[in-house]
């Protein structure tokens, strides 16, 4: 059976220009292919014309099934257009779609788009290869555990399959099926040593707004320490990467794990850098680990701040405070680790008070700031608090990435946290530390992140904003 997988084109944030092969995508292909399966990968972000390349291929290979991934529900229209764009030029095609926001809204997903057959429901591996064995053998796929379907009009979810238990049991990503030299992947201020992995799957946390913690099921899962250096070693060895970026909620969630990692990068001889995401109280618990995570590479952390007030936190459902957030700033900073500092403006919660504080206690604690806006993403207890109770205001889930503001607050509007959040970017970009600092902060580091703001700024203020190559070719 010859599959077709895609990961649709997808807008570039200019600031950054950074650009990864979907994980997801090149580890099911990978799966797939070891089971004997006929598969090809299409990112269509990294694709020079990027919609004619994707109909180009649909049309030349008539796959007898076309997977559509959208990991988030801000790329859905992109992966819906991709839909539509199959099944008009490759109408014999059995068509699926999977990720985080097709199966958080499968049901209303199919009543709604007739050109859809499938949705992988969750964990993509085993489902789609028996809904393949199952299509293969004559039958419509209705059996399969984890798939949700439309049969005589009526949809029907079937119930989840089990989690993979061991995730080491899974090949590495199929990185050949994509170019790895093209340009999407050159992380501009990083060079072509720079890539992003994947090495575990969700979160044990259960925070309100997080599709994560709903689409894995409240478990997080992370493959051994040994398969993490021998993914990056081959992708040392085979692409010339020494600095690594861990695209996932909580890299460090488990200290075994942690600890495993290590010694392998010890032993391993490799000199490479890294940074991931974290926990706050993941920091707490590994203060001791810092100094060898340092010696070996760690050079930032981002720290999932949100906000400092009691209240907020709990309607998000973080188990943190304030004083938590100061001690884990204070580790990495002893440590010489660079604090990403990651806050979210907009909870119902939030007034201009509130958020003024929020920003004053990262302003001069964090070297990068990441500042969101608090969005319902559909499927998670506060999408359906803020539904419930008529709070959202936009409904263009292309605006659902957290820089786009979707509800009130109790004393704020939309344009006003908007503003907010942009006049508080300014004030913490333009500080002299930071402007000096792309060109003599002695931290090479910091001259990477902070030239890459400057340069964000300088094409703005000149009126050339950098815009993405072909992206509207057709």
């Amino acid at each position: 059976m010859k599959v077709l997988l895609i990961d649709p084109p997808h807008r570039i944030f200019p600031g950054l220009r950074m650009w990864a092969p979907s994980f997801g995508l090149l580890q099911l292909a990978a799966y797939l292919e070891r089971e004997g399966m006929e598969v090809r990968v299409l990112d269509g972000t990294a694709l020079e014309y990027p919609w004619k390349g994707i109909a180009d291929s649909v049309s030349t290979t008539k796959a007898d099934v076309i997977g559509v991934t959208c990991s988030a529900t801000c790329l859905s229209p992109e992966a819906l257009q991709t839909i539509s764009l199959c099944r008009s030029l490759s109408p014999k095609s059995t068509i699926v779609a999977g990720g985080s926001h097709f199966t958080l809204m499968a049901g209303p997903i199919l009543r709604e788009v007739k050109d859809l057959d499938y949705i992988v429901l969750g964990e993509g591996e085993i489902v789609f290869l028996r809904l393949l064995e199952n299509l293969s053998g004559g039958r419509n796929g209705r059996e399969v555990k984890g798939i949700a379907l439309r049969e005589d009009g009526e949809v029907f979810l079937q119930e989840r399959a089990p989690l993979i238990p061991n995730i080491d049991s899974l090949p590495l990503p199929a990185y050949h099926l994509v170019d790895m030299e093209s340009e999407a992947y050159y992380w501009h201020g990083m060079g072509r040593r720079a890539f992003g992995i994947s090495t575990s799957r969700g979160c044990g946390d259960h925070c309100a707004y997080c599709s994560e913690t709903k689409f894995w099921e409240g478990v997080w899962r992370g493959r051994s320490g040994k398969k993490i250096m021998e993914e990056i070693s081959f992708l040392h060895r085979r692409y010339g990467k020494s600095l690594f970026v861990f695209n996932e909620n909580t890299f460090n969630w488990n200290r075994k794990r942690v600890e495993e990692f290590l010694q392998e990068l010890g032993a391993s001889g490799l000199r490479i850098n890294f940074w991931f995401q974290s926990r706050i109280k993941d920091i707490l618990r590994d203060e001791d680990l810092i100094p060898e995570m340092k010696r070996l590479g760690l050079y930032e952390v981002m720290l999932g701040i949100e906000s400092i007030h009691p209240d907020v936190l709990s309607r998000y459902d973080k188990q943190q405070s304030r004083e938590m957030a100061q001690k884990a700033i204070d580790i990495l900073r002893r440590n010489k680790i660079m604090v990403m500092a990651n806050l979210m403006f907009g909870d119902w919660n939030d007034s201009e008070e509130s958020l003024k504080e929020v920003f004053g206690f990262v302003k001069n604690r964090s070297d990068f700031l990441i500042l969101t806006l608090t969005t319902p993403l559909p499927g998670t207890r506060y999408f359906e608090e803020a539904e419930r109770l008529g709070r959202i205001r936009e409904r263009d889930f292309g605006k659902y990435d957290f820089m786009h503001p979707v509800m009130d607050t109790q004393f704020l509007s939309t344009e006003e946290v908007h503003r907010l959040q942009q006049v508080y970017l300014k004030e913490y970009y333009t500080q002299p530390r930071i402007l000096l600092g792309a060109f003599f902060n002695p931290n090479p580091f910091k001259r990477m992140a902070y030239r890459l703001i400057l340069r964000y700024v300088w094409e703005n203020a000149t009126g050339r904003p950098w815009k993405q190559p072909n992206l509207e070719e057709g």
